[in-house]
Protein backbone atom coordinates (compact mmCIF):
# COMPACT_ATOMS: atom_id res chain seq x y z
CA UNK A 1 0.00 0.00 0.00
CA UNK A 2 1.25 3.47 -0.87
CA UNK A 3 0.21 7.03 -0.27
CA UNK A 4 -0.44 8.81 -3.53
CA UNK A 5 -3.13 10.56 -5.45
CA UNK A 6 -5.65 8.24 -7.10
CA UNK A 7 -8.61 9.20 -9.24
CA UNK A 8 -10.86 6.59 -7.61
CA UNK A 9 -11.48 6.89 -3.87
CA UNK A 10 -9.67 4.01 -2.21
CA UNK A 11 -12.23 3.45 0.52
CA UNK A 12 -14.79 2.86 -2.23
CA UNK A 13 -12.34 0.55 -4.02
CA UNK A 14 -11.97 -1.57 -0.89
CA UNK A 15 -15.72 -1.78 -0.31
CA UNK A 16 -16.43 -2.56 -3.94
CA UNK A 17 -14.05 -5.53 -3.88
CA UNK A 18 -15.31 -6.74 -0.49
CA UNK A 19 -18.96 -6.65 -1.56
CA UNK A 20 -18.14 -8.53 -4.76
CA UNK A 21 -16.32 -11.30 -2.85
CA UNK A 22 -19.26 -11.64 -0.46
CA UNK A 23 -21.71 -12.03 -3.35
CA UNK A 24 -19.71 -15.02 -4.60
CA UNK A 25 -19.72 -16.50 -1.08
CA UNK A 26 -23.52 -16.17 -0.87
CA UNK A 27 -24.11 -17.97 -4.15
CA UNK A 28 -21.54 -20.67 -3.42
CA UNK A 29 -23.38 -21.36 -0.15
CA UNK A 30 -26.87 -21.82 -1.57
CA UNK A 31 -26.59 -25.63 -1.96
CA UNK A 32 -25.57 -26.02 1.69
CA UNK A 33 -28.55 -23.94 2.82
CA UNK A 34 -31.09 -25.73 0.63
CA UNK A 35 -29.86 -29.34 0.87
CA UNK A 36 -27.86 -29.95 4.06
CA UNK A 37 -29.43 -31.45 7.18
CA UNK A 38 -30.53 -28.49 9.32
CA UNK A 39 -29.26 -30.16 12.44
CA UNK A 40 -25.63 -30.04 11.34
CA UNK A 41 -23.31 -27.38 12.74
CA UNK A 42 -21.94 -26.69 9.26
CA UNK A 43 -25.44 -25.85 8.05
CA UNK A 44 -26.05 -23.38 10.87
CA UNK A 45 -22.65 -21.74 10.38
CA UNK A 46 -23.08 -21.30 6.62
CA UNK A 47 -26.68 -20.11 6.97
CA UNK A 48 -25.73 -17.49 9.56
CA UNK A 49 -22.70 -16.27 7.62
CA UNK A 50 -24.75 -16.11 4.43
CA UNK A 51 -27.45 -14.03 6.12
CA UNK A 52 -24.81 -11.75 7.65
CA UNK A 53 -23.39 -11.26 4.15
CA UNK A 54 -26.80 -10.28 2.81
CA UNK A 55 -26.19 -6.52 2.84
CA UNK A 56 -24.05 -6.41 -0.28
CA UNK A 57 -26.70 -5.49 -2.86
CA UNK A 58 -27.81 -2.68 -0.57
CA UNK A 59 -24.16 -1.72 -0.23
CA UNK A 60 -23.63 -1.66 -4.00
CA UNK A 61 -26.68 0.59 -4.39
CA UNK A 62 -25.39 2.93 -1.72
CA UNK A 63 -21.95 3.14 -3.38
CA UNK A 64 -23.61 3.90 -6.72
CA UNK A 65 -25.46 6.81 -5.13
CA UNK A 66 -22.25 8.03 -3.53
CA UNK A 67 -20.38 8.01 -6.84
CA UNK A 68 -23.19 9.85 -8.66
CA UNK A 69 -23.28 12.68 -6.11
CA UNK A 70 -19.53 12.98 -5.63
CA UNK A 71 -19.54 14.71 -9.01
CA UNK A 72 -20.50 18.40 -8.76
CA UNK A 73 -21.96 18.33 -12.27
CA UNK A 74 -23.20 15.51 -14.50
CA UNK A 75 -23.38 15.65 -18.29
CA UNK A 76 -26.42 13.44 -18.78
CA UNK A 77 -25.66 12.54 -22.39
CA UNK A 78 -22.27 11.11 -21.43
CA UNK A 79 -23.72 9.64 -18.24
CA UNK A 80 -26.43 7.64 -20.00
CA UNK A 81 -24.08 6.61 -22.79
CA UNK A 82 -21.56 5.29 -20.25
CA UNK A 83 -24.29 3.42 -18.36
CA UNK A 84 -25.41 1.88 -21.65
CA UNK A 85 -21.93 0.68 -22.62
CA UNK A 86 -20.58 -0.27 -19.18
CA UNK A 87 -23.71 -1.52 -17.39
CA UNK A 88 -26.56 -2.43 -19.76
CA UNK A 89 -24.72 -4.00 -22.71
CA UNK A 90 -22.55 -6.33 -20.54
CA UNK A 91 -25.75 -7.33 -18.74
CA UNK A 92 -27.52 -8.11 -22.03
CA UNK A 93 -24.50 -10.08 -23.22
CA UNK A 94 -24.21 -12.22 -20.10
CA UNK A 95 -27.95 -12.86 -19.73
CA UNK A 96 -27.89 -14.11 -23.32
CA UNK A 97 -24.83 -16.30 -22.61
CA UNK A 98 -26.52 -17.81 -19.52
CA UNK A 99 -29.71 -18.42 -21.48
CA UNK A 100 -27.88 -20.13 -24.32
CA UNK A 101 -25.98 -22.26 -21.79
CA UNK A 102 -29.25 -23.37 -20.16
CA UNK A 103 -30.69 -24.15 -23.61
CA UNK A 104 -27.56 -26.14 -24.48
CA UNK A 105 -27.87 -28.12 -21.25
CA UNK A 106 -31.53 -28.88 -22.05
CA UNK A 107 -32.79 -26.97 -19.01
CA UNK A 108 -34.78 -24.56 -21.20
CA UNK A 109 -36.03 -24.37 -24.75
CA UNK A 110 -35.05 -21.32 -26.75
CA UNK A 111 -37.64 -18.55 -27.08
CA UNK A 112 -37.03 -14.93 -28.03
CA UNK A 113 -39.98 -13.92 -25.84
CA UNK A 114 -38.57 -15.74 -22.81
CA UNK A 115 -35.14 -14.20 -23.35
CA UNK A 116 -36.74 -10.76 -23.50
CA UNK A 117 -38.57 -11.42 -20.23
CA UNK A 118 -35.37 -12.54 -18.54
CA UNK A 119 -33.61 -9.40 -19.74
CA UNK A 120 -36.47 -7.20 -18.55
CA UNK A 121 -36.85 -8.67 -15.07
CA UNK A 122 -33.37 -10.01 -14.30
CA UNK A 123 -34.69 -13.34 -13.04
CA UNK A 124 -32.64 -15.80 -15.09
CA UNK A 125 -29.91 -16.02 -12.44
CA UNK A 126 -29.83 -14.83 -8.85
CA UNK A 127 -27.46 -11.87 -9.33
CA UNK A 128 -29.10 -10.21 -12.32
CA UNK A 129 -31.91 -8.45 -10.45
CA UNK A 130 -29.41 -5.91 -9.11
CA UNK A 131 -28.82 -4.60 -12.64
CA UNK A 132 -32.57 -4.10 -13.15
CA UNK A 133 -32.66 -2.19 -9.86
CA UNK A 134 -29.69 0.05 -10.55
CA UNK A 135 -30.89 0.89 -14.05
CA UNK A 136 -34.14 2.23 -12.55
CA UNK A 137 -32.14 4.55 -10.32
CA UNK A 138 -29.89 5.60 -13.22
CA UNK A 139 -32.88 6.42 -15.42
CA UNK A 140 -34.16 8.78 -12.74
CA UNK A 141 -30.74 10.39 -12.12
CA UNK A 142 -31.87 13.93 -13.09
CA UNK A 143 -34.79 13.64 -10.67
CA UNK A 144 -32.56 12.56 -7.79
CA UNK A 145 -30.10 15.40 -8.42
CA UNK A 146 -32.94 17.91 -8.69
CA UNK A 147 -34.73 16.87 -5.49
CA UNK A 148 -31.91 15.74 -3.23
CA UNK A 149 -29.96 18.98 -3.47
CA UNK A 150 -33.02 20.94 -2.39
CA UNK A 151 -34.37 18.86 0.50
CA UNK A 152 -32.92 18.44 3.99
CA UNK A 153 -30.83 15.24 4.29
CA UNK A 154 -32.66 14.36 7.51
CA UNK A 155 -36.04 14.58 5.79
CA UNK A 156 -34.78 12.57 2.82
CA UNK A 157 -33.40 9.78 4.98
CA UNK A 158 -36.45 9.54 7.25
CA UNK A 159 -38.99 9.55 4.41
CA UNK A 160 -37.10 7.02 2.27
CA UNK A 161 -36.44 4.82 5.32
CA UNK A 162 -40.18 4.63 5.91
CA UNK A 163 -40.85 3.91 2.23
CA UNK A 164 -38.25 1.14 2.08
CA UNK A 165 -39.33 -0.29 5.43
CA UNK A 166 -42.95 -0.52 4.31
CA UNK A 167 -42.13 -1.83 0.85
CA UNK A 168 -39.63 -4.43 2.06
CA UNK A 169 -42.36 -6.50 3.67
CA UNK A 170 -45.71 -4.98 2.66
CA UNK A 171 -45.42 -4.11 -1.02
CA UNK A 172 -47.46 -7.12 -2.13
CA UNK A 173 -50.23 -6.27 0.34
CA UNK A 174 -50.24 -2.65 -0.82
CA UNK A 175 -50.53 -3.77 -4.46
CA UNK A 176 -53.44 -6.08 -3.59
CA UNK A 177 -55.17 -3.24 -1.73
CA UNK A 178 -54.77 -0.78 -4.60
CA UNK A 179 -55.51 -3.34 -7.34
CA UNK A 180 -57.85 -5.93 -5.82
CA UNK A 181 -58.22 -9.14 -7.77
CA UNK A 182 -55.06 -8.61 -9.83
CA UNK A 183 -51.80 -10.51 -9.47
CA UNK A 184 -48.84 -8.12 -9.64
CA UNK A 185 -45.57 -9.87 -10.50
CA UNK A 186 -41.93 -8.80 -10.16
CA UNK A 187 -42.46 -6.40 -7.27
CA UNK A 188 -39.16 -7.65 -5.83
CA UNK A 189 -37.25 -5.63 -8.43
CA UNK A 190 -39.15 -2.38 -7.88
CA UNK A 191 -36.69 0.32 -6.79
CA UNK A 192 -38.88 1.56 -3.90
CA UNK A 193 -37.78 -1.36 -1.71
CA UNK A 194 -34.19 -0.12 -1.92
CA UNK A 195 -34.80 3.63 -2.08
CA UNK A 196 -33.30 4.30 1.34
CA UNK A 197 -29.91 2.82 0.47
CA UNK A 198 -29.69 4.77 -2.77
CA UNK A 199 -30.76 7.96 -0.98
CA UNK A 200 -28.25 7.40 1.80
CA UNK A 201 -25.53 7.04 -0.82
CA UNK A 202 -26.61 10.25 -2.53
CA UNK A 203 -26.59 12.15 0.77
CA UNK A 204 -23.17 10.71 1.63
CA UNK A 205 -21.84 11.76 -1.77
CA UNK A 206 -22.99 15.33 -1.19
CA UNK A 207 -21.32 15.47 2.25
CA UNK A 208 -18.46 13.02 1.81
CA UNK A 209 -15.77 14.60 3.95
CA UNK A 210 -18.19 15.14 6.84
CA UNK A 211 -19.31 11.52 6.52
CA UNK A 212 -15.70 10.30 6.60
CA UNK A 213 -14.99 12.29 9.76
CA UNK A 214 -18.16 11.03 11.43
CA UNK A 215 -17.25 7.41 10.72
CA UNK A 216 -13.80 7.77 12.26
CA UNK A 217 -15.08 9.72 15.25
CA UNK A 218 -17.85 7.23 16.06
CA UNK A 219 -16.04 3.99 15.28
CA UNK A 220 -16.77 2.50 18.69
CA UNK A 221 -20.50 3.19 18.57
CA UNK A 222 -20.74 1.84 15.02
CA UNK A 223 -18.88 -1.31 16.06
CA UNK A 224 -21.22 -1.92 19.00
CA UNK A 225 -24.27 -1.27 16.82
CA UNK A 226 -22.99 -3.70 14.20
CA UNK A 227 -22.30 -6.43 16.75
CA UNK A 228 -25.75 -6.05 18.32
CA UNK A 229 -27.63 -6.12 15.03
CA UNK A 230 -25.46 -8.98 13.77
CA UNK A 231 -26.34 -10.95 16.91
CA UNK A 232 -30.08 -10.49 16.38
CA UNK A 233 -29.84 -11.13 12.64
CA UNK A 234 -27.85 -14.31 13.26
CA UNK A 235 -30.53 -15.34 15.75
CA UNK A 236 -33.15 -14.92 13.05
CA UNK A 237 -31.09 -17.14 10.74
CA UNK A 238 -30.73 -19.78 13.44
CA UNK A 239 -34.46 -19.91 14.15
CA UNK A 240 -36.90 -21.74 11.96
CA UNK A 241 -38.64 -19.31 9.61
CA UNK A 242 -42.03 -20.09 11.15
CA UNK A 243 -41.00 -18.85 14.59
CA UNK A 244 -40.97 -15.16 13.61
CA UNK A 245 -43.35 -13.17 11.41
CA UNK A 246 -41.91 -12.28 8.01
CA UNK A 247 -42.32 -8.53 8.52
CA UNK A 248 -40.26 -8.64 11.73
CA UNK A 249 -37.50 -10.66 10.06
CA UNK A 250 -37.41 -8.11 7.23
CA UNK A 251 -37.13 -5.17 9.62
CA UNK A 252 -34.37 -6.83 11.65
CA UNK A 253 -32.47 -7.58 8.47
CA UNK A 254 -32.92 -4.02 7.20
CA UNK A 255 -31.54 -2.58 10.44
CA UNK A 256 -28.63 -5.01 10.18
CA UNK A 257 -27.93 -4.02 6.57
CA UNK A 258 -27.71 -0.34 7.54
CA UNK A 259 -25.38 -1.02 10.46
CA UNK A 260 -23.23 -3.43 8.42
CA UNK A 261 -22.73 -0.93 5.60
CA UNK A 262 -21.75 1.77 8.09
CA UNK A 263 -19.43 -0.61 9.95
CA UNK A 264 -17.55 -1.77 6.87
CA UNK A 265 -17.45 1.77 5.52
CA UNK A 266 -15.85 2.77 8.81
CA UNK A 267 -13.30 -0.04 8.52
CA UNK A 268 -12.52 1.09 4.98
CA UNK A 269 -11.82 4.58 6.32
CA UNK A 270 -9.43 3.24 8.92
CA UNK A 271 -7.66 0.84 6.55
CA UNK A 272 -7.17 3.46 3.84
CA UNK A 273 -6.63 6.45 6.13
CA UNK A 274 -9.74 8.13 4.82
CA UNK A 275 -9.09 7.01 1.27
CA UNK A 276 -5.58 8.45 1.09
CA UNK A 277 -3.74 5.10 1.04
CA UNK A 278 -3.68 3.70 -2.49
CA UNK A 279 -4.46 -0.01 -2.65
CA UNK A 280 -2.54 -0.87 -5.80
CA UNK A 281 -3.09 -4.65 -5.58
CA UNK A 282 -6.86 -4.07 -5.59
CA UNK A 283 -7.05 -1.59 -8.46
CA UNK A 284 -7.28 -4.20 -11.23
CA UNK A 285 -9.73 -6.29 -9.20
CA UNK A 286 -11.85 -3.20 -8.57
CA UNK A 287 -12.14 -2.56 -12.31
CA UNK A 288 -13.22 -6.18 -12.84
CA UNK A 289 -15.86 -6.38 -10.09
CA UNK A 290 -18.87 -5.78 -12.34
CA UNK A 291 -17.72 -8.45 -14.78
CA UNK A 292 -17.05 -10.82 -11.87
CA UNK A 293 -20.51 -10.08 -10.50
CA UNK A 294 -22.13 -10.96 -13.82
CA UNK A 295 -20.12 -14.09 -14.64
CA UNK A 296 -19.56 -15.85 -11.31
CA UNK A 297 -22.88 -17.74 -11.21
CA UNK A 298 -22.15 -19.25 -14.63
CA UNK A 299 -18.82 -20.47 -13.28
CA UNK A 300 -20.72 -22.01 -10.35
CA UNK A 301 -23.18 -23.74 -12.71
CA UNK A 302 -20.30 -25.18 -14.72
CA UNK A 303 -18.54 -26.29 -11.52
CA UNK A 304 -21.72 -28.01 -10.34
CA UNK A 305 -22.02 -29.81 -13.68
CA UNK A 306 -18.40 -30.96 -13.46
CA UNK A 307 -18.92 -32.29 -9.93
CA UNK A 308 -22.05 -34.13 -11.07
CA UNK A 309 -20.08 -35.84 -13.83
CA UNK A 310 -17.28 -36.68 -11.41
CA UNK A 311 -19.87 -38.13 -9.01
CA UNK A 312 -18.78 -35.85 -6.14
CA UNK A 313 -21.76 -36.02 -3.80
CA UNK A 314 -20.52 -34.99 -0.34
CA UNK A 315 -21.95 -31.52 0.27
CA UNK A 316 -18.93 -30.07 2.08
CA UNK A 317 -16.54 -31.42 -0.55
CA UNK A 318 -18.72 -29.91 -3.26
CA UNK A 319 -18.80 -26.64 -1.30
CA UNK A 320 -15.00 -26.48 -1.17
CA UNK A 321 -14.59 -27.26 -4.88
CA UNK A 322 -17.34 -24.81 -5.82
CA UNK A 323 -15.82 -21.97 -3.83
CA UNK A 324 -12.34 -22.60 -5.21
CA UNK A 325 -13.54 -22.75 -8.81
CA UNK A 326 -15.92 -19.81 -8.46
CA UNK A 327 -13.38 -17.44 -6.92
CA UNK A 328 -10.39 -18.48 -9.00
CA UNK A 329 -12.29 -18.92 -12.26
CA UNK A 330 -14.33 -15.72 -12.07
CA UNK A 331 -11.47 -13.52 -10.92
CA UNK A 332 -8.88 -14.84 -13.37
CA UNK A 333 -11.27 -14.76 -16.32
CA UNK A 334 -12.36 -11.18 -15.62
CA UNK A 335 -8.85 -9.91 -14.88
CA UNK A 336 -7.74 -11.38 -18.20
CA UNK A 337 -10.67 -9.69 -19.95
CA UNK A 338 -9.77 -6.36 -18.32
CA UNK A 339 -6.15 -6.74 -19.44
CA UNK A 340 -7.26 -7.46 -23.02
CA UNK A 341 -9.53 -4.41 -23.02
CA UNK A 342 -6.82 -2.13 -21.67
CA UNK A 343 -4.27 -3.47 -24.15
CA UNK A 344 -6.72 -3.05 -27.03
CA UNK A 345 -7.52 0.48 -25.88
CA UNK A 346 -3.84 1.44 -25.84
CA UNK A 347 -3.30 0.00 -29.33
CA UNK A 348 -6.33 1.86 -30.68
CA UNK A 349 -5.15 5.09 -29.05
CA UNK A 350 -1.71 4.74 -30.71
CA UNK A 351 -3.23 4.09 -34.11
Amino acid sequence: MTREKSKRKQDIVLLNVLFCMLVIFIHCSSEIITQMDHGRTAYQAVRILSRLSGFVVQGFLLLSGVKLFLKPEVHYGRFYLSRLFYVVLPYVFWVTVYYLYFCYRGIMGFSWYDLGQYLLWGNLSAQFYFVVLIVQFYILAPLWRLIYRRVSPTVLLLVTLMISGICSSGLTDIAKLLLPGREIAHLDVLFLRYLFYWTAGCVIGMHYQEFQRALRQHWLGLTILYLLTAFFNAGVAALASSELPAWLMDQIHMLYCISAILFFYMLAQLLTDGGRITLKPLSALDRATYDIYLVHCLVIFIANEWMYRMKITDLMTRYAYRALIAYAGSILLCLLWQAVKRRTGRLMAKS
